[in-house]
């Protein structure tokens, strides 16, 4: 599985940098990143698109990535001296290092949270933050509802972005990425995030088919 996932990521880490629904969320996400001399760890850092705006909040960013496509692009279009770039699973990343943020863009459903959380736990300092944005299953009214504000306005702003239509390469890339993809539902990720981390977890629907979350170590 794994093994499909880095072989997928690795045709998507040569297609072009464009807007999409990630990052039309990075000011929200960076707006909960104070300026810091600390560090901060990006899980499934991609291209590095966003490992390098967080590097001019934070004194070091580590981000780690399965595929080494991902990574060796991530050194080409955003380096910066305060980045490190690693080919790293997360399962498998050692626990010397403390964290004072934790950041992960649409990578968390591919990850078994049961055993995710308690070590991001384990990974951030005291104080230190978890920020998450990733998709989630839509199932139920509210989702329903959100979809349905959601299609409209997203033509607009693809309009708006100069968004080009998506290419037969770019198509076939991500059509077989979506097999690899698997989902909870908005439920089930609040119970999980509140039961493996604490009460203090605030987790938000989004408009563009997304959550986010921010969970503060005390």
């Amino acid at each position: 599985m794994k093994e499909d996932i880095i072989n997928s990521f690795n045709r998507i880490a040569l297609l072009d940098d464009k807007w999409d629904h990630n990052q039309h969320y990075e000011k929200l996400l960076i707006s909960e990143i104070s300026n810091s001399d600390g560090n901060a760890l990006d899980i499934g850092c991609g291209t590095g698109e966003f490992t390098q705006k967080l590097s001019k909040k934070v004194k070091s960013v580590y981000g780690i990535d399965l595929s080494p496509v991902m990574v060796e692009e991530a050194m080409k279009r955003h380096s910066e001296e305060n980045i490190q770039y690693s080919i790293q699973d997360f399962d498998e990343l050692n626990e010397e290092m403390k964290y004072d943020f934790i950041v992960s863009i649409a990578t968390f459903h591919h990850l078994n949270l049961e055993t995710a959380l308690p070590k991001i736990e384990r990974l951030l300092k005291r104080n230190g933050k978890l920020i998450v944005l990733d998709l989630y299953e839509r199932k139920g009214f509210i989702d329903r509802f959100l979809d349905c504000i959601a299609v409209p306005i997203n033509h607009v702003l693809k309009a708006l972005k100069n968004v080009r239509s998506v290419d037969t390469e770019e198509a076939a890339a991500w059509k077989e990425h979506s097999h690899l993809d698997e989902y909870m539902t908005y439920k089930e990720l609040s119970n999980v995030y509140h039961k493996f981390l604490s009460r203090d977890v605030k987790i938000k629907r989004l408009l563009f088919w997304r959550y986010v979350l921010v969970y503060k170590k005390r």
